[in-house]
């Protein structure tokens, strides 16, 4: 808390306090619920897949309070750098802080897999939204970020495609940049940020922007040398352009 105190010079108010709503028998639910609409996606039952994700989320929007915002975190430090941050960005413009609460993770989670599930099943204009949710209630998951960004790329929209991959490749999961296995950390934290990368390049060269492109796939393979996907971007480059 010190060093939070240290970099923000205060700390505004929020609610730490797990409200009734979220109380622990729902969350276990929610729990048993993402983790088994993982499963079927997996086993590509997507049907499957939209109702457990959607018994997550509809509990959840059933319980949700007027002027509050939900942050989902993984517990511990994640917890408390992730309501610092929501609080701050909800402080308005008269110094008021709306109420903040923190929720487990598969909320969040269950936003994604539906959206992910309705990509495969053909329907993008409904992943949409969902896909959306989870970055809103969870803004510094790189993965989710991303995976924003290739509903973008597959719908040939470039440049929103690029600003997202960009802003993946700037964010930091403080959720997995505070796991105690450091090694396991790092080697997280460049997977997904090469896959950042490599999304920006894919864009780049679409846009014709060449060396924007071959830029983006160095700092790719300055996390990971042997990644093939990038130099098969690279050579690619080398066959459009000629160097």
């Amino acid at each position: 808390m010190s060093k939070l105190l240290s970099r923000f010079g205060w700390l505004p108010l929020f609610v730490m306090a797990v409200s009734p709503a979220f109380a622990e028998t729902a969350v276990d639910q929610d729990v048993a619920d993402v983790a088994a609409a993982f499963k079927a996606l997996e086993a590509h039952d997507f049907d499957h897949v939209l109702e457990k994700s959607g018994a997550v989320i509809g509990r959840f929007e059933a319980r949700k309070e007027a002027d509050t915002v939900y942050v989902c975190t993984s517990g511990g430090p994640d917890t408390i750098f992730a309501m610092t941050s929501a609080a701050l960005e909800a402080q308005s413009a008269d110094g008021k802080v709306a109420k903040t609460i923190a929720i487990a993770d598969a909320i969040c989670d269950s936003y994604f897999v539906k959206g992910f599930a309705l990509i495969d099943l053909k329907r993008p204009a409904e992943a949409l939204p969902n896909l959306e949710a989870a970055v809103a209630l969870d803004p510094d998951n790189q993965h989710y970020i991303n995976e924003l960004a290739e509903w973008y790329k597959l719908s040939r929209n470039w440049d929103k495609s690029l600003e997202l991959f960009t802003l993946a490749s700037e964010t930091s999961d403080f959720a997995i940049i505070s796991m105690e296995d450091r090694k396991v950390s790092e080697r997280i934290t460049n997977q997904m940020r090469c896959r950042s990368f490599r999304g920006i390049a894919f864009n780049q060269v679409e846009l014709q922007n060449w060396e924007e492109a071959r830029t983006a796939l160095q700092k790719c393979l300055t996390l990971n040398p042997d990644d093939a996907a990038s130099k098969a971007e690279l050579g690619y480059i080398q066959q459009q352009t000629g160097k």
